[in-house]
């Protein structure tokens, strides 16, 4: 459980950088908001991304169900609401991140709003004062990225390994009108 905790909250801090920088004066100073239009680059990546695949570096058994299991594939042994993340990157800059607003029953959703940038590969976001950059690995047809952190992940009997854990998020496909 620690570790299903562990990766849900590694995930949203690294993406949405959540830490509030300060200064020895006790005065908040934030980091400016993304502005600007968009370029052509990141007009194709607007829009909404959700998370379809967690893989971790080495085998651990996260569940609680008597039997020795264990595998690198996180996602299928955490519930819907851990899985449960989606990035919506807006056309205005804006973006929203969800955790457990989709699943039924999730009691511990969470959201939270920035502004984004996309540049090549690398992917800034800011939020609540903070800026966060991460390295993306695109698929060929880019609609699908993965980041990667490095952690301690903690099996089902308490030990603990270093893992370098890699997230995979998938484009949804916009809605499309049908034609007249």
């Amino acid at each position: 459980m620690k570790t299903r905790k562990l990766i849900a909250a590694s995930l949203v801090v690294a993406l949405t950088g959540l830490f509030i920088s300060c200064s020895d004066d006790d005065t908040t100073s934030c980091v400016p908001d993304y502005t600007g239009a968009l370029s052509e680059q990141e007009s194709g990546f607007a829009g909404t991304w959700k998370l379809t695949a967690i893989e971790s570096s080495k085998e651990l058994d996260l569940t609680d169900d008597d039997e020795d299991n264990p595998t690198t594939d996180i996602f299928i042994q955490q519930t819907d609401c851990q899985n449960d993340i989606s990035y919506t990157y807006g056309t205005d800059r804006s973006y929203i991140y969800e955790v457990g607003e989709n699943a039924e029953d999730c009691t511990n959703a969470r959201s939270g709003t920035g502004t984004w940038k996309l540049g090549g590969n690398s992917l800034g976001v800011i939020s609540a004062c903070y800026e966060d950059i991460q390295n993306l690995e695109f698929n060929t047809e880019r609609n699908e990225y993965k980041i990667q952190n490095t952690g301690t992940g903690t099996d089902v009997n308490g030990k603990s390994f270093q893992i370098i854990v890699t997230y995979t998020f998938t484009k949804e496909l916009a809605d499309v009108e049908p034609a007249d």
